[in-house]
């Protein structure tokens, strides 16, 4: 007898982005429909993310979410609205945004950087 297929487990980790001024609600989703392995829907404060990825995608792309939220609230949003800036003042923002976001989600983060 052929076991059954088992469904992959969504890895787990906290279910929120706290941002300081406001929370992220993680959703862990497919969006094969859409094409994307992860998206952030601003006026819903929601990063919707397609957990049939390997483990280490999985990571690259939450952290991808991520900084695409923390580039937001540091004024560095949509494509059309990008200021032109030179490496020193986005490396500037980027270590900046790190450490802020990193620091109110302490258990996300360990859970992206970790070895599993």
């Amino acid at each position: 007898m052929t076991p059954k297929p088992t469904k992959k487990s969504k890895p787990m980790h906290p279910m929120e982005v706290d941002v300081g001024f406001k929370k992220f609600k993680i959703v862990q989703t497919a969006l094969t429909k859409e094409n994307l392995y992860g998206m952030v829907e601003f006026t819903k404060n929601t990063l919707t993310i397609d957990p049939n990825q390997d483990l280490i995608d999985y990571k690259s792309t939450l952290l991808h979410e991520i900084f695409h939220i923390g580039f937001d609230i540091f004024g560095l949003g949509a494509d059309e609205d990008m200021p032109t800036i030179g490496n020193e003042f986005l490396t500037s923002v980027s270590a900046n945004m790190v450490i802020l976001i990193a620091s109110l989600n302490r258990e996300l983060f360990e859970f992206i950087f970790s070895d599993e």
